[in-house]
């Protein structure tokens, strides 16, 4: 008799968090356990809630070997396997077999763990469709699993043809709500949509997600489900088609993962407005897919300089230290060994946003605006876009009915393909913006800095000018001379 049973409990779609489903199960467990005369241990470890977590979709892991293959993902099902396996459980209570597997190889892990005990660990259901005490019993779960698997693909087949059906019309296929639109996945939520151009904006003008996502807290702007920003958050918001009005559709045997979609999943216009411009969202999916650009999530900059400046004595840049105790108020400080430079940030920052306002308000500053898609016809690399990525589709089409082999495939789509990122990284060169633009010449310089987010202001100093920072000469008082400013040509 268990004196230490585990509840497994588990359902496939719960709807922003709701737990009744999973809560029910643990209740209809209990009396099962309570019935028998089983005893449960502690909830805290023997309750082992799978909330919203599909039994039957797989996702490409790592196995311990270095082999990558298809595995189902769920980590309390894993715990309850290892539990039994090392004697911190004596029993298994699920509400029926589909909740518990819906793949083969979960249902013979969890027999090849009950078999591996002496004395043979008890599994019991409310349904009574798992029991594994002897050889029937793991037949018939077998048998029964089999036909709850053909079940599950057969609905993946039809969600999927329907998905299908509904990137061919143009419509919106469900799920969680987009960000930036509403519920219906079609009609715009003008506030997101706001916040989705402006942080595309940030990256054009070459601000880092870090800084994007930390103006977002800061502002106290929500997410589409409350939760906190993160720069993983906005990049995948950022690299959906459907903020360029474009539906994407991946067949589920791709074995592509994630959020990024490839110009071949995308199958045409949607049937909702386009938050940015094609070419727009095209040039930051290129520079957030850039394999050089660092994605490593680091600290986020709290200060104008910080990275920027630099040292006069050796060159390096500089970071703020100290901020903290009676003495430790915060400094730019040379990080290379020795330390041999420190200088108050406030002023520093205070003197280098007061002189770049300065140049700012001047009528010539507008000169400073480079013009990005002068001399580009972006017409025609729009044009020649398209006829490539047709180009590419027609190439598919003809290896499908047996015209041209692999290896033609392989040559003219390598051809194709390098032609057809030299148009995008060329459209993407066209739609770049200076973040000097919109402040640059006007007489307000100084309100449109106020209000513009931290990322903005140093993607301005950088644009703009060189910063170095010497020794000061002794004395009391803050040394602007010892600030070097020099404008970028």
């Amino acid at each position: 008799m268990p004196g230490q049973a585990i509840i497994l409990a588990r359902i496939s779609d719960a709807r922003d968090g709701d737990e009744r489903g999973v809560s029910d199960q643990l209740a209809d467990c209990q009396r099962l356990a309570d019935r028998l005369g089983w005893s449960v241990g502690p909830a805290v470890t023997h309750h082992l809630i799978e909330n919203d977590t599909s039994a039957f979709k797989r996702k490409r892991i790592a196995l311990p070997d270095g082999r990558s293959e298809l595995r189902t993902v769920r980590p309390r099902f894993r715990e309850a396997l290892a539990m039994l396996a090392d004697g911190r459980a004596d029993g298994l209570v699920v509400y029926d077999l589909d909740r518990t597997a819906r793949d083969p190889r979960d249902l013979e892990d969890l027999i090849d763990a009950i078999e591996a005990s002496r004395p043979r660990i008890p599994v019991e259901s409310v349904t009574g469709t798992l029991r594994l005490d002897g050889d029937g019993d793991i037949t018939m779960a077998r048998v029964l699993l089999a036909v709850a698997n053909k079940a599950s693909r057969d609905t993946a087949r039809r969600v999927a043809r329907a998905r299908l059906r509904q990137a061919g019309a143009g419509q919106h296929g469900g799920g969680k709500r987009p960000y930036g639109y509403e519920a219906d996945g079609v009609r715009v939520r003008e506030a997101e949509a706001a916040e989705v151009r402006r942080a595309a904006d940030a990256v054009l003008a070459g601000v880092s997600l870090n800084q994007i996502t930390a103006s977002l807290r800061e502002r106290g702007v929500p997410s589409a489900t409350g939760a906190a920003w993160t720069p993983i958050t906005m990049r995948g918001i950022l690299l959906r088609p459907r903020n360029a009005g474009l539906r994407v559709h991946r067949p589920s045997d791709s074995g592509r993962r994630g959020r990024e979609y490839g110009d071949d999943e995308i199958v045409g216009p949607a049937g909702w407005p386009a938050i940015l411009p094609e070419e727009n969202w095209r040039a930051v999916r290129a520079i957030l897919t850039d394999p050089a650009r660092d994605n490593r999530a680091g600290s986020t900059p709290r200060w104008l300089g910080s990275r920027i400046f630099e040292c006069g004595l050796c060159g390096d840049t500089l970071v703020v230290m100290g901020g903290g105790g009676a003495r430790g108020y915060p400094r730019y400080t040379c990080v290379g060994p020795p330390s041999h430079l420190a200088r108050a940030a406030i002023p520093v920052d205070e003197l280098v946003a007061e002189t770049l306002i300065a140049r700012l308000e001047r009528p010539d500053a507008a000169g400073l605006i480079p013009d990005a898609g002068h001399g580009i016809d972006l017409a025609g690399l729009r044009r020649d876009a398209a006829s490539l990525r047709e180009l590419l589709d027609e190439q598919a089409r003809l290896h499908a009915r047996g015209l041209i082999d692999a290896r033609q495939l392989t040559a003219g789509s390598a051809e194709l393909r390098g032609r057809l990122q030299q148009a995008e990284a060329d459209l993407a060169g066209a739609a770049a913006t200076s973040p000097v633009a919109g402040i640059a010449g006007r007489a307000d310089a100084r309100r449109v800095w106020d209000g513009l987010d931290l990322g903005r202001r140093r993607a301005l100093v950088r644009a703009l000018a060189e910063v170095t920072i010497h020794p000061a000469r002794p004395g009391r008082g803050f040394k602007p001379e010892s600030v070097d400013i020099r404008w970028r040509s």
